[in-house]
């Protein structure tokens, strides 16, 4: 995509999938994690909590997606932005039913069947962007991304069917119109509803300030690093959501077990944060040069500073879960709302000035100050400990590893050819584990029981 449309058409790509963003975020309504909670708390009447909520979700993500392709004919975006917003709504449709449906996989623990549906689904988007790329060039680049969104939104909807039939052989669900349970769900949801809203609205609402304030040619180069974070962050979310089950369960019957599920799984998100960020730092510039190629190099500057916000990002997809599961998601509002508060006056005063780069350190900050209070209210409620010895033991293998790569590839800003990054990503793993293993910094019995569990 970045070859075909260069920066200012990846920046249109990238501005009309942060605009749908804001309204499918708003049509969430707290109802996927919500569901995840009812069902893994009750045995009974699961086919009618599913299809009420699969039918409420529906009917939500319907109704602000029409009013996000309404709206943004109001806004100073070009036709070509307009346009590509209205082919996209479809898609995003399907992907909201399809986090929905996240939640009986994560009940059931059988989260592979939704990686295999994202995986068919992504795949095929993949081989068919790939022709895109070798037969749709020539003097009428809007064509390409046109057809570049509707692909997405196509793939969408093969991963929302596959969902859909895998979901089915748990929980037999369909069409519910229970409006008495519709009231109770958002009566306890809305909590949860304004919490994810302002979660999303602070995540996307810096591509949403770069595509006002500056061309599109700089949420192009931003949109490039921004992606390389939501695809690392989609695996603490698998994570977080297959312990948000068993974090529920044991909060509402055994505080003391919860204490030591969430412990051990603190120190997982640890192992696999620490190397990342630090690897991440010293490989930005290579990593963007396989991504964008030489058009998009500046990029690598406003990913190192993203790639701090992957880390925090990390432990913060835990402990958001744990919020939910302790019910603590009203006293969380007011840490969400502090954080769109904080984020947007820092991009007002910071995005004028220094464009990308102060969006991405402006996501750095806000993602910090919000995971620092959300432990303080697990703590508070949960008296939850964390194992500092061994995160300490994470945090200098990584440090360790991260001198060793930035030794072996300085400059950094030399983007290194693709085989000797995958020599230089799978180096550095390897130190990373080896010093890890050394310095007796990982728990092989306790990381053994949550991966098999």
């Amino acid at each position: 995509m970045t070859r075909s449309l260069g920066q200012e058409g990846f920046g249109e790509y990238t501005t009309a999938l942060a605009f749908l963003s804001l309204f499918v975020i708003l049509s969430d309504l707290g109802l996927h994690s919500l569901m995840t909670r009812e069902l893994s708390q009750k045995k009974e009447g699961l086919p009618r909590i599913a299809s009420n909520f699969f039918t409420l979700r529906f009917l939500a993500s319907l109704f602000f997606l029409l009013i996000g392709v309404g709206a943004a004919l109001f806004f100073p975006y070009s036709g070509e932005i307009k346009t590509g917003i209205a082919i996209g709504a479809i898609g995003f449709l399907f992907l909201s039913l399809h986090q929905l449906l996240l939640g009986i996989f994560q009940k059931y623990l059988a989260m592979h069947l939704t990686a295999l549906a994202e995986v068919v689904g992504r795949g095929a988007q993949l081989f068919v962007v790939f022709l895109i790329y070798s037969y749709v060039r020539g003097p009428t680049p809007h064509i390409s991304l046109y057809l570049f969104i509707a692909v997405t939104s196509a793939a969408a909807f093969i991963i929302f069917v596959l969902s859909f039939i895998f979901a089915r052989r748990y929980i037999k669900f369909g069409l519910g119109f229970d409006f008495k349970y519709w009231a109770r769900i958002l009566k306890i949801a809305w909590p949860i509803a304004l919490s994810i809203t302002l979660t999303l609205i602070y995540f996307k609402i810096d591509t949403i300030f770069l595509s006002f304030m500056k061309p599109q040619d700089d949420v192009g180069v931003y949109g490039v690093a921004y992606r390389v974070l939501e695809s690392l962050i989609f695996f603490p979310a698998i994570f977080s959501g297959i312990m948000m089950p068993i974090l529920s369960q044991d909060a509402a019957s055994n505080m003391a077990r919860f204490r030591e599920v969430f412990k051990k799984s603190f120190r997982v998100i640890a192992i696999f944060a620490f190397p990342i960020v630090g690897g991440g730092v010293v490989l930005s510039y290579s990593i963007v040069n396989i991504i964008g190629g030489e058009e998009f190099q500046i990029a690598g500057a406003p990913l190192q500073a993203l790639f701090f916000a992957v880390g925090i990002i990390f432990f913060g997809n835990l402990l958001g879960r744990a919020i939910i599961a302790l019910d603590l998601q009203k006293k969380a509002v007011f840490a969400y709302l502090f954080g769109v508060i904080l984020n947007v006056g820092l991009n007002l005063i910071f995005i004028p000035k220094y464009t990308y780069m102060g969006a991405a350190w402006t996501t750095v900050a806000t993602e910090f100050l919000i995971v620092v209070f959300l432990f303080w209210l697990i703590h508070k409620k949960a008296r939850v400990s964390l194992d500092i010895k061994n995160t300490i033991k994470a945090a200098f293998a990584a440090a360790f590893m991260s001198i060793v790569l930035f030794f072996l590839v300085f400059p950094i800003t030399s983007p290194l050819p693709p085989l000797k990054l995958i020599v230089a990503t799978l180096g550095g793993g390897i130190i990373y584990f080896g010093t890890l293993w050394l310095v007796a910094g990982t728990d092989k019995e306790g990381l053994k029981k949550v991966f098999t569990r």
